[in-house]
């Protein structure tokens, strides 16, 4: 699986880097945000009367919701189309390099088949329970910041503010949208861009499911990676396995997948590396190395990478990773549940099997 590896773990920054940018477009529509909301409770008196309040959110309400649709519309969904199409193709390009004969020819679907794929497989968050398809979590995001916002100014009316104390709240530089709602929305579309990017390759790899026979999940080798994708990283799941799951795992998810190919096809040799960035930055390492296995080398650069190890899992778990005397793949088994999520302190401190590790530290 070494050269799958190393271009899926390269495509997944290029992935970050295009969500980013699509994130970015959104910057424009935050200050047609924040003009309407100006407009609308421009020289409005302070007023406890229900009724006027509900009519003024309703009707910043009626404004957002135009512009985020106008956003979705003419930016998000048009660039997330394009970039499936692009996604599929990349993929099979990226099949063709990888398998040993010139004889088989990679199939890819059509552009309508890729963006269905991609509107009706849903995102899954394993540590939320939360399965929603792409438009529909798109909008409950936005919802989310639009009754954000009518809650602010029904609040702030209530409780005796004035409407330009309001404004200011929502408008203001460091203010509501600002500071959450600006946030909020550019997480939502990086998701949506992984979510896109997975489902898209994915389709392809399923089209030549006579070579491909599953995927492998790689995720990021840094300090940031969170917990289900350190666990997840290196795991293969195969066509039809029931407990298969794809990144995006979580909100901001930069997870990626590579094609595992059956060995009868399989290129060997070539492309033995993967990134990462550890205490000493920035760094090529092994495409064999999981995420657990490359914290250890981190471990084992002094009391900077105990350092590095203990902000990452935390200063128990740290400690129970290094000096517990489990191999890596053990520590993994032991210490995550079925859905790849850390079990707590207390039910690690519980488990038989884990006592003696336990008092190799303690």
């Amino acid at each position: 699986m070494e050269i799958p590896i190393e271009q899926a773990s390269r495509h997944a920054v290029y992935t970050n880097r295009f969500g980013g940018y699509v994130a970015n477009l959104f910057d424009p529509y935050v200050e047609r945000l924040k003009a309407e909301i100006k407009v609308i409770l421009s020289g409005v008196e302070s007023t406890q009367n229900m009724r006027k309040i509900n009519s003024l959110v309703n009707e910043i309400r009626n404004a957002q919701l135009s512009i985020y649709g106008e956003y979705n519309e003419k930016d998000l969904l048009k660039e997330l189309q394009d970039f499936a199409d692009l996604e599929s193709n990349w993929q099979g390009k990226s099949l063709s390099s990888l398998i040993n004969t010139a004889d088989y020819n990679v199939v890819v679907s059509p552009y309508n088949q890729v963006w269905a794929a991609v509107t009706t497989n849903p995102l899954v968050f394993p540590d939320s329970h939360g399965v929603k398809l792409l438009e529909p979590f798109i909008k409950d995001i936005e919802a989310k910041e639009i009754k954000r916002v009518g809650d602010i100014v029904r609040t702030g009316f209530i409780t005796g503010r004035t409407s330009d104390q309001i404004v200011r709240d929502i408008t203001k530089s460091g203010g509501i949208l600002d500071k959450l709602t600006r946030k909020n929305i550019k997480a939502m579309v990086r998701t949506s861009t992984n979510h896109t990017s997975t489902v898209a390759m994915q389709k392809t790899m399923r089209d030549n499911d006579d070579v491909v026979i599953g995927y492998e999940i790689v995720a990021t080798l840094d300090g940031r990676t969170s917990s289900i994708c350190r666990s997840l990283d290196g795991t293969i799941f195969k066509w039809g396995d029931k407990k298969a799951i794809a990144p995006p795992f979580h909100i901001n998810c930069r997870t990626t997948t590579a094609p595992a190919i059956d060995a009868r096809f399989k290129l060997d040799g070539i492309g033995t590396t993967r990134a990462s960035k550890g205490i000493e930055g920035g760094q090529q390492v092994s495409a064999d190395l999981s995420y657990y296995d490359w914290l250890k080398e981190q471990s084992g650069q002094g009391p900077k990478g105990r350092a590095f190890v203990m902000d990452v899992l935390g200063k128990e778990r740290g400690r129970l990773f290094m000096d517990g005397g489990l191999s890596t793949d053990r520590f993994k088994r032991l210490t995550t549940d079925q859905l790849f999520q850390p079990i707590t302190l207390d039910e690690l401190r519980k488990k038989e099997s884990l006592q003696l590790a336990f008092d190799n530290i303690d």
